[in-house]
């Protein structure tokens, strides 16, 4: 299964870099949450969130690895588009 633009997937922490949380979801697929996407930033500790899994969304699914979000905003946002009628 890939991710997809706009959609929901729960994604488990597996490194915290300076810039960033790489995260590896059920199937095995790596993705990636900017620091300013992830839930522990700027206050936060990245590392403790290592093995936690997160509910994120793929906000762009053309780069690699691709990158998703953990704001509620962002969420909000690609649920809106996922209704939307075409």
């Amino acid at each position: 299964m890939d991710f997809l633009l706009h959609h929901e997937v729960d994604v488990t922490v597996v490194a915290a870099q300076p810039w960033g949380l790489e995260v590896e979801s059920g199937h095995g697929l790596r993705g990636f949450i900017d620091n300013t996407k992830s839930p522990a930033w700027p206050s936060g500790d990245q590392q403790a969130l290592v093995g936690t899994v997160l509910h994120a969304v793929v906000i762009d699914d053309q780069r690699e690895p691709v990158r998703l979000s953990t704001l509620d905003l962002d969420i909000e946002i690609a649920r809106r588009l996922r209704i939307r009628p075409s």
